[in-house]
């Protein structure tokens, strides 16, 4: 009896959360995204961080309505610096909001090292176009550096 109780309870949230994943243009895939009760639900960095944002409604509705394999064209993977802070907790370390074309938010981790910098793409994004993240790099780091001058 348990059993089929728990299968029952498996196949009804399986109806109530469908994840998927959705590729933006070449630029990079987002994994582990949900929808509940027809509500979005994005994922979650180590289950509490949100580091993937929607910004546009455009955006949005398109999640809501997405199939398995869920494609959304891709702009210019323009790349606006929405707000870098200093970590509270760890010297060295900076959160990066950025914004990707008005549609996606998304944080990056920022680690200065002896010899320059590394960074942390957010846990559920899957990087694809190397020369697009190049220039997310390079803008972080000048920003961090210019900071850190004046």
């Amino acid at each position: 009896m348990k059993r089929a109780v728990v299968l029952g309870l498996c196949l009804l949230g399986a109806v109530w959360l469908r994840a998927f994943d959705v590729q933006y243009g070449s630029l990079f895939k987002i994994t582990g995204i949900g929808l509940e009760k027809g509500r979005l639900v994005l994922p979650l960095s180590r289950g509490k961080y949100a580091n993937v944002r929607v910004l546009d409604k455009s955006t949005f509705d398109l999640l809501k309505t997405c199939a398995p394999a869920c494609k959304q064209e891709s702009a210019a993977g323009e790349v606006r610096l929405q707000e870098v802070r200093a970590a509270k907790t760890r010297p060295g370390m900076w959160i990066a909001d950025v914004a990707v074309d008005g549609k996606w938010l998304l944080t990056f981790l920022v680690f200065q090292q002896k010899d320059g910098f590394s960074f942390i793409v957010p846990q559920d994004v899957v990087v694809q176009d190397e020369a697009w993240l190049t220039r997310v790099k390079t803008q972080l780091q000048a920003h961090i550096l210019a900071e850190k001058k004046g």
